[in-house]
Parts: structure tokens; sequence; C-alpha cells
């Protein structure tokens, strides 16, 4: 078999793989409840879009919607869909691993226009009150392609450097630089410009793509990237689910209570563990860093939202964060044997879960209604919103501590020989 033909049989069974792993959650009903009905309203949208319902959009900063696309073009991963019996034949073999490398170089290339051109007709009805003319919309097009591309192989190459610091610096660097250079262009809408970085990052790209044809010694790295990007879904899917409980990743010196102050003053046994569940939180990047995105997604929300679905918003968010707060305390509990043997013991689980959840629940919904405050009644309506906040996040974790911490069976654990003696 040639290493083309190889390579495409090797995407068209991890093709097969990853909808076998979302045919697990969308089933029959799924879809006939929520994915074919939001199909109908994301259509029915984008067609009162175009008629001209998306003219609020001509009052928000340019600059927020070139940042949204260079974000677009940053994400995404570069795969070869490299596997561990690779290293007994085709790391044997370099002419093979060249071709396949090239063939899977271009793959990624044209996979790439395929994802730049949905996502720019996605936002069709957006870009057309910021760009004027179909030249400069095909150079955008063009452009965000490129871009795209090149920006794949660049995160590939910094992935695969040595040491943290210097894979972050250069990560960051590469980030700030590459943000500032594309929304610059953007937001100058020049047709020229447009074209200009479009042969630009194609000749990045066929740089890149020819020093990574002929880059030797990374193959192990190649596949210990690539069976985890194929397994990522799948995790996902078995870590929401309660399957598998991924440990938390905690920092040896970490940045927020790096010596154990406590928290509260009394300590009492609900306190204590409450604080274990805090303190787990705020010192686990894994748990911060998606948190407080949705913390900024939610804040534009709030920005853009007509005044009436604001409310609604608002009141959503507090439910939100408040299910979140459930699942950290969740996977924490899952994630601590000794926590049934406590609860046995008379211990209070009520009140550890309502002071734990209400204060993550109060880290990013407090912020929340300080803008909500702040855009429906000025700076003013900051201080009594934070208020507001406070009360409706107290009602809304106790909702969820009434319900998640039912009374359990007060009779007392029995031990086999109890039972054997008749006791």
């Amino acid at each position: 078999m040639a290493p083309s033909r190889w390579f495409f049989k090797r995407w068209r069974a991890d093709l097969r793989f990853q909808c076998r792993v979302f045919s697990t959650v969308v089933d029959w009903t799924v879809a006939l409840y929520l994915v074919i009905p939001g199909l109908i309203l994301l259509a029915e949208r984008y067609i009162a879009w175009w008629k001209g319902e998306a003219a609020w959009v001509a009052e928000v900063p340019s600059l927020l919607l070139w940042a949204a696309a260079f974000l677009f073009s940053w994400s995404g991963p570069f795969r070869l869909y490299l596997e561990p019996a690779d290293q007994l034949f085709l790391m044997q073999r370099s002419d093979w691993m060249r071709t396949y490398t090239v063939t899977g170089l271009w793959f990624g290339w044209g996979k790439r226009a395929l994802e730049s051109g949905l996502f720019l007709g996605l936002l069709s009805p957006f870009l057309r009150y910021e760009i004027d003319s179909s030249l400069s919309f095909v150079g955008m097009g063009l452009f965000l392609w490129q871009a795209k591309a090149c920006l794949a192989l660049v995160r590939r190459l910094l992935a695969g450097m040595d040491g943290m610091l210097r894979k972050g610096l250069m990560t960051v660097f590469t980030l700030v630089l590459g943000g500032a250079a594309f929304v610059w262009i953007g937001e100058d809408g020049h047709p020229f410009g447009f074209y200009a970085g479009v042969a630009v990052l194609a000749g990045c790209w066929s740089l890149l793509a020819w020093l990574r044809s002929r880059q030797k010694g990374v193959l192990f790295t190649e596949i210990d990237y690539d069976q985890a990007q194929r397994m990522r879904w799948a995790a996902l899917l078995l870590q929401t689910s309660g399957v598998v409980h991924q440990r938390f990743w905690v920092m040896k010196r970490p940045w927020l209570f790096p010596r154990s102050t406590p928290l509260f003053r009394r300590r009492t046994a609900s306190r204590i563990v409450a604080e274990a569940v805090i303190k787990s939180f705020l010192r686990s990047g894994r748990q911060l860093v998606p948190y407080f995105q949705l913390v900024a997604f939610c804040a534009v929300a709030l920005l853009v939202t007509p005044t009436v679905l604001r409310w609604g918003c608002w009141i959503l968010f507090s439910f939100l964060f408040s299910l979140w707060g459930r699942s950290v305390w969740r996977e924490w509990r899952s994630s601590n044997g000794m926590f049934a043997v406590w609860a046995q013991s008379g211990f209070k689980v009520r009140g550890a879960f309502q002071k734990a959840v209400f204060v993550l629940q109060q880290i990013g919904f407090l912020p929340l209604s300080a803008v909500m405050g702040a855009v429906t009644f000025g700076p003013w309506g900051m201080v009594w919103m934070i208020g507001a906040g406070w009360a409706v996040s107290w009602y809304t974790v106790s909702l969820f501590a009434r319900r998640e911490c039912q009374a359990p069976s007060k009779q007392p654990l029995e031990y086999p020989s109890e039972v054997e003696e008749g006791r």
C-alpha cells in the first residue's frame, strides 16, 4: 500500500472512531429533542441575521471580531494519525515516512480551508458590516485560511520544544505577536493588506512544511501527541459521565493559599471540608482556566443581549455556576475515600456542600452581577446588583443543597459478625 493511501486509511479509521464516540452521547432521543431543534433554530437565526437583525454588530468594536477570528485561527490540532506500531516499520523507511508526512501536511492544509470557509460563512452576516467590498471579503477568507494553516504548524513545533519555561515564553511571544499582526491587518481592512498577508503566510507555511517533512527524531513525540488527540473526546466523555475521575492537578507551590491559611475563622467539620474543596479548586489550573473562560463568555453575553433577555441570562448564569460548583464538589468527594466514613459518623454534609458551592459560585457570579448592574443601571448599579447577586446565589445554592444532600437513612452500619449473631 502506498504511503498516501495509508494516511487516508488512518484518517477514515479515526473518523469512524470519533463518530462512535459521539454516537454514545447523541442517540435518537438527543438528536430528536435537542440537536434537530437546535439546528432549526440556528437556521432561523441565520436567515434573520441576513435580513438585518444583526445590525447591532456595527456598534461592537471591530477589534473584538478580529480577536475572535484570530482565536479561531489559533485553535485546532495538527495530526498525522500515527500509531505506536509505526516505529517498527515506518521508522525504518525514511522515504515512506517523508511521503506519509507530506501527504498529511497537504491534507491539513486543505482541511484548514474547509474549516475557515465554514467559519467565514457562519460569520458572514456580521462581517458584512465591517467589510464593504467583495475583493476584501475574498482576501479575508484566504488570509484566514493561510493563518490557520500556518499557526497549526507553528503550534505543533512549539509543542515539541524542550523546557517548560522556554516553550511557554515562545508560545506567549508567538500568540501576542501573531495576534497583534492579525488584528492590525484586519482593522486596516484594505485588500492589499489581506493579499500581502496571504503571500507572506503561504511562504511561511511552505517553509515550515519543508522543515517538518525533513525533521527527524520526533516520531515517538508525534505518536504520543496523536494518541492523546485521538482520545481527547472519549476522555472528556468518560470524565463528564463520572466513569473516570481525573485527579486534581495541584501546584507544589500554589499562587493562592501557599501556606494553607484558614479561610473560615470558626473551625467546624463542615467548614474544614468546605475549605478543602475551595482550596483544591483555586489551586487547580485545570479547573481555573475553563472557569474564567466561562466567566468571560457570560460577561460578553450580558453586554450584547437586550435588556429583557439579559435578566433571564443573569438568572440562568446563577444556576450554571452552581452546577459548576456542584461538579467540583462531586469530583472532590469521589477522590477522597474517607468522605463516606465521615458522612456515616454524623457529619453535616449539607452544611459543607452549601458553604463550598456558594463560595465557588460567587467567584464567577459576583463579577457578572457587577457587569449586569453597570450595563443596565450605570456605575451605581454595580453596588446594589452585587448584593442582589449574593441573595440570588444563596437561594440557588440552597436549592441545590436540598436536592444534593437529602437525608440518608439513619440506621447504623451493620457488621457481618453482628448480622450472623442476630444483633
